[in-house]
């Protein structure tokens, strides 16, 4: 990567065998080449107002293990960044997908679409950031377009409110609206997450989130106490419980204790 105060560029690549196991962590999936760059300039102008804005461009490829292309990516974007810190940001983007096996993108279990079937898509999308600096801050977007065979609207929300030194609270939301031809299923996905988390003292904390995913027909509910009695040591405290979101029967439930100590 090479970065200067108007210029950034990157070339990053990634290669996961068809056999690797992932021991520790997550991967999308094995067998594949994956190639990712990116390029920007950014302009400063002699403004009371702006203190930069400039375009930029990211591709992000996948290839199976014959080299043959399964996903590509391709965004276009122009930042507007003001002197208060807030930003704006439109970007377009182009992409490809070779399914590598059955998939339905609604995850409702309506039909899927088969494995080897190529799909091409454009979408636009308009992001705003607000000024993290100050106490209230949130982040908004919107975005439309295509969706593998359907088309795709989606608005997503974030709020974030700091009560210094006390702790913090937030409130996550998003709204995804999948349509698709028959006989594939469209599906109206909403995620709402409230975040509460409580500093008592530089060694014990508390932090509680809940979500609703109408997706999975879940409410999670998440308990998390922490107390940090040496420099890198932790005992942790964590219950957390899903249940059904109309009569809040639950599902399962599990109280988790975690201890960790740093021998130096």
């Amino acid at each position: 990567s090479y970065e200067t105060q108007k210029v950034s560029l990157s070339l990053d690549q990634a290669w996961v065998g068809a056999d690797y196991l992932a021991e520790v962590g997550y991967i999308r999936r094995k067998g594949f080449y994956q190639v990712n760059s990116s390029a920007g300039y950014k302009f400063f102008p002699n403004s009371k107002k702006i203190a930069n804005h400039g375009p930029a461009i990211e591709i992000d490829m996948f290839y199976n293990p014959g080299f043959s292309l399964t996903d590509r990516e391709i965004e276009f974007s122009y930042s507007l960044e003001w002197l208060s810190r807030s930003k704006l940001s439109i970007q377009l983007e182009e992409g490809y997908i070779k399914l590598q096996q059955p998939f339905d993108p609604t995850n409702t279990g309506g039909d899927s679409l088969t494995a080897g079937s190529e799909f091409y898509w454009e979408e636009i999308a308009l992001i705003y950031n607000s000024d993290i600096r100050k106490s209230f801050n949130y982040v908004v977007s919107t975005r439309y377009g295509g969706f593998f065979n359907g088309t795709r609207l989606s608005l997503v929300g974030e709020l974030n409110y700091r009560i210094q030194p006390y702790g913090s609270l937030a409130l996550m939301a998003s709204y995804h609206k999948i349509s698709l031809p028959e006989p594939y299923n469209s599906a109206e996905l909403v995620l709402i997450g409230p975040r509460l988390d409580i500093t008592f003292s530089d060694k014990l904390f508390l932090t509680t989130f809940a979500q609703y995913n109408n997706q999975i027909d879940n409410f999670n509910v998440n308990i998390r106490f922490q107390w940090r009695f040496a420099p890198v040591s932790d005992f942790y405290i964590v219950y957390t419980e899903n249940t059904y979101p109309g009569d809040f029967k639950t599902k399962n439930r599990g109280l988790v204790a975690k201890f960790s100590y740093w021998f130096n």
